[in-house]
This record gives structure tokens, C-alpha cells and sequence, in this order.
């Protein structure tokens, strides 16, 4: 699915077979550090993303992203390392989103990163096993064949752990986020351990704030050290405008773009304009919404698609209109706010650990909690109070979607993951592969985390980091990269290890946001409390597409997988768009079709 642009890498091990098979790798791709043997070890194509590679010794070591450790601490550090594994505590403390790719004594090892923003994968070449950071890329590589169990599962309304880390071609494996993957000298066999973990969550706010102020301004700062011009989205809202507001204070030219929607319910402007007025060297540049392609133009024949399934395919014309307008001002880097709201907010299931350490304090909260949001007491208190292991939870779900009758009501805000549910459009054969890959999967499934509230966190964290991926793959060139600093493992760990009392709470609105960014931030941004959601221009884009919409039932690569009846979907197609009915399920069934019809 890569061709001329898309950004990749391959890891491979020092034999001929390997290094004959990276010629078919897709074009432009160059070789960025050989074996001491001479052969190709990591080749790859990455456009405008910083690389670094350096070597001493036994040991080679190469960077891909953006990385604080300059080249000179990247020398001294493979000059005194004779085991891999001593290179994670150097590695913990850089700032940055990258990858890490070593070779110690033939030893080589690849790391990505917690959120999952930096994936791993491997696959099988003749016995030989090759990495790379893209699932596509192996899969083209290895002769690995499409999995129609996968896009059966992506079917689901929600998609729990570990089934929502599995690619989408059959012998590509994926290194889960947080995970490294070492390989032997003679490539044959490797092994995956983990060398992130999830901090306690102990910090009072204050603490919490000052270590999220200090993780952002250096993931601001590594990204415009060697810029003379950046980008930023300015939308408004808290998280572009913390990252805009600290990249304001960099030695760079800096232009914010904000697109005005004229629907007369989205307020995103005035609050762009409140923080721009308050940055004196910024350049702020506001455009109309209608200047954008509309929400579901475009779509058919779309080229340079993500690895995976992912609804951010139905935003790639206007993402991609967004990127080339940045690139226009002479960006080679624009910043966004993305992974923002899950690192900042918290996940509300923090409160089913919370009422098991501290009852009283998540008593109070939860209150409050429903009192403002008016949820069921019985469903609460009954998803509350339940201990049911994630194994145990998981059973019941697959149970509940064979038997085709949901559980007891439940609060999934406090649970371990959402219903388990088919659309109406999965065909029976899709519902046989999703039973299969669920039996399977429950016998040995373990949660992100023992405790529920850290699993779902986690959860959201890493589905961020897909989601965003995704966006990055669509929009990153050989000209711009695309960077999200909220994913960086410093900013993640600041936020994860903030008390949920302080980062979950019906009192504020992000109040971690708003502690870290005080001083620094116009004050009257951090009151805000709204948030926009664009459901108006995309009803309105939907009206005037729905007949090409309905066109790619007509010859639906789902249908031709045995995996989607097209007559529901197309009959969406007929009505006026509506939230209920055509996000959720109807996207990802359309960002599934759009993806398979790439993929072959």
C-alpha cells in the first residue's frame, strides 16, 4: 500500500537472504546504516523525519524522530554499552517521540514507543525475521496475505484488548506499545519484553503540573531546536493552544492556523483569537471552513493510506488541504494538540480503582458526577462494585455477542472495555470469524493493567496513539512531518502518574491542563468549558456525497470478502445524516471498505 512518499523503515538481520529481499522494498528507500559486514541493516524511506545513526565499537545505534540526546551523547552511549538492555535508562529520560534501533555485538533490538504513536512489527523471511514500522511494508516483504478475521473485528462498535493491536495481515506480528523486540545475530529467533511501564498514580496536582509543564516544553523545545519556521494548529481549544502558546516561546517563526466554522454554534474562534492576541510574534491565520474540501469528499481513490484500518482515512482530503497550507508558509514541522484529551482528562473507570483505595473521596466525586451527568445509579453502582477480572469481563462479552443479547445494563465509563456488538450489516461469516478470534482470545487475555481504571486509561491512550498514527501516515511528507507532543512518552508519564482525584473530576475541566499551563496561558482560555464537534458541516458534507457514498456499496469489497451486506449500508446512504446512525458504526465501516479496496 506504500508507494512514492510514504514514510518507512526495515530492520534487517545481517544475512544475503535479507539483504537481496530489501530490494523489493517500495521505491526511494535508501540504505540509513549497514551490518560491519557491508549488508543493508536498517533501510528505509523517512522524508522530512530527523535520523541520526552512529556507531562505536560492536555497537551501532540510529534514532528516527525527534530526540533530545544529541549525536555526541548518542556516540558516548554506544561506546560504553556491550548489552542492549542497558540502553533504557538513557532512553527513559529522552524527550521526543522515536524510534530506537540498536545493534550490540550482532544483538539487535527495536523499541517504538508507550502510546503506540511508534509502532514495532516483525515478520518471517525464509526463516529470517525482519522489523520495520510498518505492518504494510512486512507484509509486501514477506508475502504475507490479507486477514479477513481482522477486518471482520475492526467491524466491532468496540474493539477490546489485545485484538485491537492485531494486524491486518496474516504472519505480520505487532510489538505491543510499551514493548521491545530483540533479535538473535543469526536472525532466527527473536523475543518481545517490555521495557515501559506505567507509573503510579501518586502525584498531588501541583507536582503532577509542574512535571507536565516541564515534559512539554521540552517536547516543544526538541522539535524547534532546528527549525527556523514552524506550524500549529490554533484551534481554540486547550490542548493546540498550550502546544501553540509554548512553541510561541521558541526562537522560530511561528504561524497558527485556525479554520472558522460558520454554523453558529461553534465558539473555537474566539477563543483562538482571545490566545492569539496574547502572543505577540505569532503569526495567526484564520480561514473559512468552506475553503477545505467538505467532510466525505474525495474519498474514492484515495492514495498513501495507513497501515491498518482507521477512520482517519475519511478525513485525509481535508487534513491533507490543512498540511499542504503549512507547507505553503515554508513549514517543514506543524504541531498539533492530538492525544491531548485522553492523557489530560483521565478515563472515568480510574474511580472503579479509586473506590477501592480511597471509598470516600471517589464517593464524592461520583456524586458529582451524576449529578451532572444524570447516568443510572443501579447501572453505576452494579459496574462499580463488581471485581470481575478482565478474563472474567471478556468472557461474558464474547458470550453476550454469540448468543446475540446484551448483558445486564452496565456503565461503561466505569467498566473494562464497551459492549462487544456487530452492526446489522456483518454477515453471518463475519460473525462466525469474530467468535472464533474472541474464544481464542479469552484464554489467555490479560489486561494493560491489573487495575481496571489503569487498563481503560491505558486503553484510550493506546487507541489514541493509533488513531493519530493514522493521521501522521496520511499527512506526513517527503516536505512536512506531522507531530502530536501529547504522545510523547515524558508528556504520557507526567499525566498518568497525576492522582485520578486531580485528573478525573466532575469540578474542572482539565484541571491538570490548566495547573501546568498557568502563568503562561491567558487566563481567560483556561476557563473555558465548551468544546466543539463539527457535527453540522459534516451533515452538511454528507448530503452533498451521499450518492458516491452509496456507489461504493454497489461494489463493496467487503461484500466480496463474505464480510458486509451492502443493502443496509447503502440504504444510510439514502437518509439525512444523523450522529446516532452514521458516526460509530457506519464510519468504521466506510473507513473499512475504503481501506480494503487499497489493500487488494
Amino acid at each position: 500500500m506504500t508507494g512514492q512518499g510514504e514514510r518507512f523503515f526495515v530492520v534487517l538481520p545481517d544475512h544475503e537472504t535479507a539483504a537481496a529481499a530489501a530490494g523489493r522494498l517500495p521505491p526511494g528507500h535508501t540504505r540509513i546504516m549497514t551490518h560491519p559486514s557491508g549488508r543493508p541493516w536498517v533501510v528505509g524511506r523517512t522524508g522530512a523525519e530527523p535520523v541520526v545513526s552512529v556507531a562505536a565499537g560492536t555497537t551501532r545505534l540510529v534514532v528516527v524522530g525527534h530526540c533530545s540526546a544529541s549525536r555526541s551523547e548518542l556516540t558516548a552511549l554506544a561506546a560504553r554499552t556491550t548489552d542492549p538492555a542497558r540502553l533504557d535508562g538513557p532512553a527513559s529520560r529522552w524527550a521526543g517521540s522515536h524510534h530506537l534501533i540498536a545493534s550490540v555485538g550482532g544483538r539487535i533490538q527495536i523499541r517504538g514507543s508507550a502510546s503506540g504513536l511508534r509502532r514495532v512489527f516483525h515478520g518471517s523471511l525464509d526463516g529470517l525475521t525482519v522489523a520495520g514500522d510498518r505492518a504494510d511494508v512486512l507484509a509486501a516483504l514477506t508475502g504475507a496475505p490479507l486477514d479477513r478475521t481482522v477486518l471482520a473485528l475492526r467491524l466491532l462498535g468496540s474493539l477490546p484488548h489485545p485484538l485491537s493491536d492485531r494486524p491486518a495481515w496474516r504472519g505480520v506480528e505487532a510489538v505491543p506499545p510499551g514493548s521491545r523486540l530483540t533479535l538473535s545475530p543469526d536472525g532466527r529467533r527473536h523475543r518481545v519484553d517490555r521495557w515501559w511501564h506505567l507509573p503510579e498514580a501518586v502525584r498531588p496536582l501541583a507536582e503532577a503540573a509542574a512535571s507536565l509543564r516541564r515534559a512539554l516544553e521540552e517536547a516543544v523545545h526538541v522539535r524547534a531546536r532546528d527549525a527556523s519556521t514552524l506550524t500549529s494548529d490554533l484551534s481554540g481549544g486547550m490542548d493546540s493552544t498550550a502546544v501553540t502558546v509554548l512553541a510561541a516561546r521558541e526562537p522560530v517563526a511561528l504561524t497558527a492556523f485556525t479554520v472558522e466554522n460558520d454554523d453558529g454554534v461553534d465558539d473555537d474562534l474566539y477563543w483562538a483569537r482571545l490566545a492569539a492576541a496574547r502572543l505577540p510574534r505569532l503569526k495567526h491565520i484564520v480561514f473559512p471552513e468552506r475553503d477545505l474540501p467538505s467532510f466525505f469528499s474525495g474519498l474514492t481513490g484515495l492514495a498513501g493510506l495507513p497501515d491498518e484500518p482507521s477512520t482517519a482515512l475519511l478525513s485525509a482530503p481535508r487534513l491533507r488541504a490543512l498540511r499542504a497550507i503549512a507547507a505553503g508558509h515554508g513549514s517543514r514541522l506543524h504541531l498539533d494538540g492530538l492525544g491531548g484529551d485522553q492523557n489530560l482528562s483521565g478515563h472515568p473507570a480510574r474511580y472503579h480503582d479509586l473506590l477501592r483505595s480511597r471509598p470516600l473521596t471517589a464517593a464524592r466525586s461520583l456524586y458529582a458526577y451524576r449529578r451532572l451527568a444524570g447516568f443510572p445509579l443501579a447501572d453505576a453502582a452494579r459496574t462499580l462494585l463488581d471485581g470481575d477480572s478482565y478474563r472474567r469481563w471478556l468472557t461474558a462479552e464474547a458470550a453476550a455477542l454469540v448468543r446475540g443479547r446484551a448483558r445486564r445494563a452496565r456503565d461503561r465509563a466505569f467498566d473494562w472495555g464497551g459492549a462487544l456488538r456487530l452492526p446489522p450489516w456483518a454477515t453471518p461469516e463475519a460473525r462466525h470469524l469474530v467468535t472464533v478470534a474472541l474464544r481464542e482470545t479469552v484464554r489467555t487475555a490479560v489486561p494493560l493493567a491489573p487495575a481496571r481504571g489503569a487498563h481503560a486509561d491505558l486503553l484510550a491512550l493506546q487507541d489514541a496513539g493509533r488513531q493519530v498514527r493514522g493521521f501522521h501516515q496520511l499527512t506526513s511528507t517527503d516536505e512536512l512531518l506531522s507531530a502530536s507532543p501529547f504522545l510523547d512518552d515524558r508528556v504520557v508519564e507526567a499525566c498518568l502518574a497525576t492522582r485520578p482525584e486531580d485528573r478525573v473530576t466532575p469540578w474542572e475541566f482539565k484541571p491538570l491542563a490548566k495547573a501546568a499551563m498557568r502563568g503562561i496561558m491567558p487566563p481567560e482560555v483556561l476557563e473555558r468549558r465548551t468544546k466543539s464537534d463539527g457535527g453540522t458541516i459534516a451533515a452538511e458534507g454528507f448530503a452533498a456525497h451521499r450518492r458516491e457514498l452509496a456507489a461504493l456499496w454497489d461494489s463493496s469489497r467487503l461484500a466480496a470478502l463474505g464480510l458486509a451486506d451492502p443493502a443496509p449500508l447503502r440504504a444510510l446512504c439514502e437518509r439525512p445524516y444523523a450522529t446516532r446512525s452514521h458516526e460509530g458504526d457506519f464510519a468504521t465501516a466506510l473507513a473499512c471498505e475504503l481501506w480494503a479496496r487499497s489493500a487488494g
